[in-house]
């Protein structure tokens, strides 16, 4: 995604009195369209699960008809979408560029994520809904199946931009599934940054977040389509290696550990400091396990390795 820049964010609605570094991971998973003028961006009658939030220049809002008059005119810092996003019922208006814009664009998935991962993200659209929709309570606190909506969807961990504990858990009893139905192999990585606790407190959160950031990507950048990775929790991450027995493992936690270790992360302030050492700890299924067996089997070699002096791999 093209860079953005802060006085752009802050002037979204969404994002006032949100740390913008502690969501990282969300950013970077938005993109940035382009429309021209009179070009459509949302269509009454059709499905939209995305939220655009208005960069540079304005739409325009019809409730019945493109012919009709415009019911609002929006620019810089508000956004559409976000009613059909809620209430998973076609868009109710048409949407169109009145003149050249520039938008963010936010899938359903990555507003979910954001929403579970920031209070004020989640205060700031609930007051932008207030606003437009006719029937909030019906919306917002209507029953169990709104809070539902949020935990399913929250699957992306804001400060990384991976994949977080949730999705990872419900993917791993899919392929343990798959694996026994097919009698492939199926092996777990679980990585953990040393002595991370110690680093935060020694230089501090925003810090310890960059190096988080730049080992998740480091990771992510290192793995094939096939070798799927989650932040499982806090400094720990766990990589789902379908198809592959133990020692083909071994050989992706080796190049991982090996690429970690190479990588130096840019700290806040510019300068670049050497990170945690991390630790690795493998597992492959054994007939008969479930998913929780898997990645207990894949904590308990991580913790070997940290009793044998850390910066390893064992399983």
């Amino acid at each position: 995604m093209e860079a953005l820049r802060e006085e752009e964010l802050r002037q979204i609605r969404l994002f006032q009195s949100v740390e913008l570094d502690a969501i990282k991971g969300i950013l970077d998973a938005c993109t940035i369209r382009n429309l021209d003028a009179g070009e459509m961006l949302i269509t009454a009658g059709q499905d939209n699960r995305t939220v655009y939030f208005l960069l540079e220049g304005h739409v325009q809002i019809h409730l019945t008809s493109i012919q009709d008059p415009p019911t609002a005119t929006l620019g810089p810092g508000e956004s559409v979408g976000e009613m059909s996003v809620i209430d998973h019922k076609p868009a109710s208006a048409f949407v169109v560029a009145i003149d050249p814009v520039r938008l963010l664009v936010m899938e359903e998935e990555i507003l979910w994520s954001l929403v579970q991962s920031s209070h004020a993200a989640a205060g700031n659209l609930l007051i932008g809904l207030s606003s437009r929709l006719r029937h909030a309570d019906a919306v917002i606190s209507e029953n169990r199946e709104t809070e539902q909506d949020y935990r399913c969807h929250g699957t992306v961990d804001a400060l990384t931009g991976l994949h977080n504990r949730y999705w990872l858990e419900i993917l791993l009893d899919r392929q343990v599934q798959r694996s026994a139905m097919d009698g492939l192999p199926l092996s777990l990585i679980m990585i953990d940054i040393d002595h991370f606790k110690t680093f935060n407190n020694h230089y501090g959160r925003a810090y310890g977040d960059h190096v988080l950031y730049a080992v998740a990507h480091t990771l992510s950048d290192h793995l094939r389509p096939t070798e799927i990775i989650a932040r499982y929790g806090g400094d720990e991450f766990v990589v789902i290696l379908p198809d592959t027995g133990i020692e083909t493992a071994r050989d992706i936690g080796e190049r991982l550990h090996r690429e970690v270790m190479d990588a130096v992360p840019v700290t806040p302030n510019g300068s670049s400091i050497p990170h945690p050492t991390i630790s690795i700890g493998l597992a492959m299924l054994k007939a008969g396990q479930t998913g929780k067996d898997l990645l207990a089997e894949a904590d308990q070699a991580l913790s070997r390795t940290k009793s044998e002096g850390r910066s390893r791999i064992a399983g």
